[in-house]
């Protein structure tokens, strides 16, 4: 997949609704990032790796709180975290909209 297809993924989901918050109050304009691939370590069990599309930064200017990431196999989104050790990827869980709503 492209970053381009990701984004328009994205975009459908959110159909024009920018004015969209969460418990955290992230805002979707200022906190979509263009996809990159990144590599994350699953947090409980240190045990597996996944390279997955970081979309969404909670804090862009500090890079630390919750992040949104998708899989392109699994055609799914999850959550991930920074820790000072590295990127972890915390779990899957759904749609983009589920997966934003989770934080």
């Amino acid at each position: 997949m492209t970053p381009k297809e990701i984004t328009q993924i994205i975009e459908r989901e959110i159909n024009g609704d920018w004015e969209l918050s969460n418990l955290h109050g992230c805002d979707l304009k200022k906190c979509l990032v263009t996809p990159q691939k990144k590599l994350y370590v699953e947090c409980f069990s240190k045990a597996e790796n996944y390279e997955l599309w970081l979309v969404l930064e909670e804090c862009t200017e500090t890079f630390d709180g919750y992040k949104i990431v998708f899989d392109e196999k699994r055609k799914e989104f999850g959550l991930a975290m920074s820790t000072v050790e590295r990127d972890c990827f915390l779990g899957f869980y759904g749609t983009f909209l589920e997966t934003y709503e989770s934080m």
